[in-house]
């Protein structure tokens, strides 16, 4: 009988240590899904991530500016930010096809720059910077004119690539993608 009892220990050791241990993979397995996730998501460094959608060409107006929101979403390993900007879009030419993006953010101190129709301008209201109608420079403390959006038309769409640009810099290189 001895022998019988030790056999009969030995299973339900077995047992319960395999029992255990797949409660243990189960409960660390959504914290190493959370630790590894990044490595397995496709990187936005590839060309042509970062346009975000900004909707139909056919709504924007011809020789006019419109100011657009954008949905930008950025991934830092498993973080996800979501946060809207603003661009300033102006569709011209003789069919329209040309499309010009500016963004909206003073390059003096990153106040929000507004379109005058009436004066055919940009304005900055924090320091009376002023922008002629295609974001050049006329008049005020800017150190440049307004900073031009990389975008393209996909399928009929406008894709923007929203870049953020240093302020009180004469030169136009990113501060963060």
């Amino acid at each position: 009988m001895p022998d019988q009892d030790r056999n009969r220990r030995w299973f339900l050791g077995a047992l319960t240590a395999a029992l255990m241990t797949v409660l243990g993979l189960l409960v660390a397995a959504p914290g190493i899904s959370y630790i590894l996730s990044p490595l397995w998501k496709k990187r936005e460094d590839a060309p042509g991530s970062g346009f975000v959608d900004a909707g139909p060409v056919t709504d924007l107006p011809v020789d006019s500016w419109r100011l657009l929101t954008i949905a930008v979403v950025r991934r830092n390993g498993w973080e996800t930010a979501n946060t809207n900007h603003s661009v300033w879009v102006r569709r011209s030419g003789p069919a329209g096809e040309e499309l010009t993006v500016l963004s909206p953010i003073c390059p003096h101190l990153g106040c929000p720059i507004l379109w005058h129709a009436d004066d055919a301008r940009f304005t900055c209201p924090c320091h009376k910077g002023t922008f002629d109608s295609e974001g050049k420079l006329t008049g005020g403390p800017p150190p440049r004119g307004m900073d031009r959006l990389e975008n393209e038309v996909r399928a009929g769409r406008l894709w923007v690539r929203w870049r953020s640009f240093p302020v009180g810099s004469a030169a136009e290189t990113s501060a963060q993608a």
